[in-house]
């Protein structure tokens, strides 16, 4: 077998690693009983987002991982990570690898689990498995410290020592860290929409993490009490006391117009505030919705609605809505950044990559509401697209939340989801797209674009949708 070797050779050891299994006798390391000897407390190194707390012990070296980037991680991305650093000196120095996990025992109420791999003779690697936290102090001859993902602080780790008590951490997932809110806030005026959104959203989260931990660590601390395996550990760090009274939630008009203008900017801190909203509510308050696909080669409406694209200078770093599509453009090199002055909304021109016969794409994101005061005049659908005209001439694609897909032909929820936004929209223009506890929509709109062809263009206009919906 060969030697660990940071990357592609790293990942295929790993799987040779579990022919030490198969060899009878082998036993893992923490679920053997303690040798003779005294296990000591090392230190604390931190590599590629990973906190590592090493013991010495007759057995070896011990290190007990938290990861700083997420809840859980694996051991043997972490001793891909430590190899990197060590390089041939790693198996001297860690004989195991054992990762504390923000997922639970499966038989306890609150218990976090341990994740282990043995690193043995040759730099090979045992089978994962999962000894318990009784199994880890008897190892290294103490109560090992957990901290919860919500109270991770790099510096409160690195820092611990056998003894020391709980650090007091203000309550903030490792995945939700709030520090661009608090950035991009302290950078703009007072009461703007922006200030208002970023101390709002960090408030809550630091509320929902502060509330979560809490219950997690008295479940944990009942678990204890009854001489579980919670018993057998310390807890690195408890929350800080929240000094604020819960809130009113923001009025909506405040966080729509708050992103609206952290979408439309350019630096890191407003990049890096979108990614928290992505990560925390998938954006569900941005102007921008559902992702679209529009062929103008296949739709003449779609061409229609091209037409009026406009390129975009790729000297200045782009906005969040520009990113978001850049993200998942197949050839950020090559495709066409593009601007529609009409949504203020980004396009991606795809280049067409294998023949001239190959359609053209371009993608772009609906609007969850249209910004007008025109009346609806017609719907059309065409090529898996529907598009909205208001009486105005002006051509919209259909107002759609994320995840919550429009279609028609069919008897489904895209069907109905279509409906209920034209009904919606035959009433008030600038209604907001359709979430999923809203009323039925009228039969008649639903049989009208249930038994409408998928293929081919077909249009209704303002009279037709309302004796649908009348009838």
């Amino acid at each position: 077998m060969g030697k660990i070797r940071p990357g592609r050779d790293a990942v295929a050891l790993f799987n040779k690693g579990k022919e030490q299994d198969r060899k009878p006798g082998y036993e893992p390391l923490l679920l053997r009983l303690p040798g003779e000897g005294t296990a000591e407390f090392d230190q604390a190194e931190v590599v590629r987002g990973y906190a590592v707390l090493r013991w010495e012990t007759p057995a070896g070296g011990i290190g007990l991982v938290h990861s700083l980037r997420d809840g859980n991680a694996y051991p043997r991305s972490v001793i891909d990570a430590l190899y990197g650093r060590h390089g041939e000196r790693l198996a001297s120095r860690y004989a195991c690898v054992v990762v504390a996990q923000a997922g639970t025992q499966v038989s306890e109420p609150y218990v976090p689990r341990l994740l282990a791999l043995d690193v043995l003779p040759g730099l090979k690697l045992s089978k994962q498995y999962e000894p318990t936290w009784k199994h880890l102090a008897a190892t290294v001859g103490m109560r090992a410290p957990y901290w919860f993902a919500s109270l991770r602080d790099r510096e409160t780790i690195a820092a611990w020592r056998p003894g020391t008590p709980p650090a007091i951490v203000p309550a903030c997932h490792v995945t939700n860290r709030i520090d661009a809110l608090v950035e991009l806030a302290a950078d703009e005026p007072d009461g703007s929409p922006a200030v208002r959104l970023c101390w709002s959203l960090a408030r809550e989260i630091r509320a929902r993490d502060h509330k979560s931990v809490t219950r997690d660590i008295q479940e944990l601390q009942d678990n204890a009490a009854d001489s579980g395996d919670g018993a057998h550990l310390v807890l690195g760090a408890v929350p800080a006391a929240l000094r604020r009274p819960d809130e009113a939630p923001l009025p909506e008009v405040v966080r729509r117009a708050g992103w609206l203008s952290i979408t439309e900017r350019r630096d890191v801190l407003a990049h890096r505030v979108a990614a928290l909203a992505q990560r925390w509510d998938g954006g569900q308050d941005w102007h921008t919705g559902d992702a679209v696909v529009v062929r103008p080669d296949e739709c003449a409406t779609a061409r229609e609605w091209a037409q009026r694209l406009r390129p975009v200078t790729r000297d200045q770093a782009p906005t969040v809505l520009e990113q978001e599509l850049l993200t998942n453009a197949r050839d950020t090199e090559t495709d066409e950044l593009l601007h529609d002055p009409v949504t203020g909304v980004p396009a991606i021109r795809r280049r067409k990559r294998w023949s001239h016969d190959e359609p053209e794409d371009i993608f772009t994101l609906a609007l969850q509401r249209l910004p007008t005061t025109s009346p609806l005049a017609a719907l059309t659908v065409s090529d898996h697209t529907p598009w909205i005209r208001t009486q105005d001439g002006t051509l919209w694609p259909a107002p759609a939340r994320s995840g919550y897909g429009i279609s028609w032909g069919y008897n489904g929820t895209g069907n109905h989801t279509l409906a209920r936004l034209v009904d919606k929209l035959l009433d008030d223009i600038s209604a907001p797209a359709v979430t999923p506890r809203e009323p039925n929509p009228a039969q008649g709109l639903v049989d009208l674009l249930r038994t409408t062809p998928q293929d081919g263009t077909t249009t209704y206009n303002r009279a037709q949708l309302l004796a649908a919906r009348a009838g």
